[in-house]
């Protein structure tokens, strides 16, 4: 469904307003398992991605109490909102220290790139857990499992080949209650799978 569809739009109810045009995407996801020599995968399976063209997102993604930052593996405690145009974080409001921190990370890299949308997706797996990263020292996981959380919406910063654009900033951001619509139609409401 996702091969098909023309644009994707992410809302919340917590303000998130996401366009992302999906025309030259390059889709995928994580099942979990590889079949072939010279692929990989990780575990938990159960992730699908689109890997956006250049100046195709725009909009505002506002990370909500509880939504994660898997980078600094850590849940929220205050919202953080990027405000995106032409793929890139031109602003992030918030006077928290989570706003603080993810601010000095970005800005710690020097490159516009770091800024910039990497990749977009939802989780599909309805056995992944949201509360993973209480079960585990930060040096034994890397959140993967939040992605994958059946309903969840991943919004990824950084590296974006199809876009032409490399670097070494990364964040990883799940946020859960989400809306995602293909061409209007919704494939996940408020955080649940349609």
């Amino acid at each position: 469904r996702l091969k098909a569809a023309r644009e994707m739009q992410v809302t919340s109810d917590a303000g998130t307003d996401l366009r992302i045009a999906l025309a030259g995407a390059r889709v995928g996801g994580v099942w979990g398992f590889s079949t072939r020599p010279g692929s990989w995968s990780h575990g938990p399976g159960g992730l699908v991605l689109a890997f956006p063209a250049a100046g195709a997102v725009n909009g505002t993604l506002v990370l909500d109490c509880g939504d994660a930052n898997l980078t600094f593996k850590r849940y929220l405690a205050d919202p953080v909102t990027l405000v995106i145009e032409n793929d890139h974080a031109v602003r992030v409001e918030g006077a928290s220290p989570d706003a603080e921190t993810m601010r000095d990370y970005f800005a710690a890299w020097g490159d516009a790139s770091a800024y910039a949308v990497s990749h977009v997706g939802w989780g599909l797996n309805r056995r992944a857990r949201w509360d993973a990263l209480h079960f585990h020292d930060k040096a034994d996981s890397n959140g993967t499992e939040l992605r994958a959380v059946a309903g969840s919406f991943l919004y990824s910063t950084g590296a974006n080949e199809v876009a032409g654009r490399h670097t070494l900033g990364h964040f990883d951001l799940p946020l859960r209650g989400c809306t995602v619509r293909l061409d209007g139609v919704a494939v996940v409401d408020r955080g649940r799978l349609v």
